[in-house]
């Protein structure tokens, strides 16, 4: 008989512990599902020099802890904004990477033609490329070794419809104001080469 009891007791105890546990987790699982909050997420690729509009970003659920308060949450409208890097899809907005006038982008788009042979297959507009100075060397002369002009820039557009022919192509590059008379000067001897940054 006091067997009966003890294990009765023991399994009354054993049921409280696991109906406690059971509370207990659903507990923990809500406090943990509340943390985080909801930030500003690229859902295209942007140039720098994009405004962000409509369908541009998405809200996220993010649990970002002490780095939070460098991104753009859900209480900060990002329409309007100045991209000023290339940003691309599941990025999350920074306030670092984004400004409120296109007047703080130090950024021009040039227009520059290069040969179809200089182009890489399957460049994509908003990829980032590296610009090089090439002299061909004519018989008899010192070969010149290529000089990188500019690193990292954001292809704006490409008119690829003339390499098929054979024939130079245009470009247009986003670079810093401050570059513009380097790549322009480049233009005018030699030629230029598109390299990928990344492949």
């Amino acid at each position: 008989m006091a067997n009966k009891k003890e294990s009765s007791r023991s399994r009354t105890a054993l049921a409280i512990v696991l109906v406690s546990a059971s509370f207990l987790s659903a507990f923990l699982l809500a406090v943990f599902s509340q943390r985080g909050s909801d930030f500003w997420v690229a859902s295209i690729d942007m140039a720098p020099g994009h405004q962000i509009v409509t369908g541009d970003v998405n809200l996220h659920h993010l649990d970002l802890d002490s780095s939070s308060p460098i991104y753009l949450g859900k209480n900060e409208d990002p329409l309007g904004l100045i991209v000023n890097i290339k940003v691309i899809p599941g990025q999350i907005l920074s306030t670092q990477n984004v400004s409120s006038s296109s007047n703080s982008i130090a950024a021009s788009a040039v227009p520059i033609s290069i040969r179809a042979v200089d182009l890489p297959d399957g460049i994509q507009i908003g990829e980032a490329v590296d610009i090089y100075w090439v002299i061909d060397s004519q018989s008899g002369e010192v070969p010149v070794d290529p000089v990188l002009i500019l690193g990292g820039v954001t292809l704006l557009n490409v008119d690829t419809k003339s390499k098929n022919f054979g024939t130079d192509i245009s470009l247009t590059v986003s670079i810093e104001e401050t570059q513009v008379p380097r790549l322009l000067g480049a233009t005018t001897h030699g030629r230029l080469v598109i390299v990928r940054s990344h492949v």
